[in-house]
């Protein structure tokens, strides 16, 4: 299914943008290490299909309070790692579950799994570019201490 299917007159569509490229800096200086921010985005990639086909079942089931905790679940995480198309599309699957419009539900839960390749390889391509800056930032500076980059360990609790 095309992700224009997922717009509608119950969906206003989806963000045009696929990933908010912001939004993994903002993370780390939260955070106060661009390691746990970049752990995170790793994280998030290898449980989404997990999360995919919990959400995918539970529609299938008709299973709302499964459906909704997958599904909130996936919305917080995606936003949180910039993946802000995917994030959308989720928002309009919960509308839908929330409205109990269950077939509705299903088949954009379904349709979620092809906006998922592409936020999936945004994130990627996202995080290898962010590595490549970091490399050539410390090979043209190896002396400087950016104090963002430090463990989160290391911060008094």
């Amino acid at each position: 299914m095309a992700a224009e299917q997922l717009s509608g007159p119950v969906c206003h569509g989806l963000t045009a943008e696929e990933l908010d490229p912001g939004a993994l800096t903002r993370l780390a200086s939260e955070l106060e290490s661009d390691e746990l921010a970049r752990s995170i985005a790793h994280t998030y990639l290898r449980m989404l299909d997990a999360r995919l086909t919990r959400a995918a079942s539970a529609l299938e089931r008709r299973d709302e309070v499964a459906a909704m905790d997958v599904l909130l679940s996936l919305r917080v995480s995606s936003a949180t790692v910039g993946l802000v198309r995917l994030e959308s599309a989720v928002r309009c699957v919960i509308d839908a579950v929330r409205r109990g419009e269950h077939e509705l539900a299903r088949q954009r839960g379904a349709s979620m799994r092809g906006l998922a390749d592409g936020a999936r390889l945004a994130l990627c391509s996202h995080l290898e570019t962010q590595l490549e800056v970091r490399r050539d930032a410390h090979l043209e500076h190896p002396h400087v201490v950016v104090p963002h980059l430090r463990p989160v360990v290391d911060r008094p609790l």
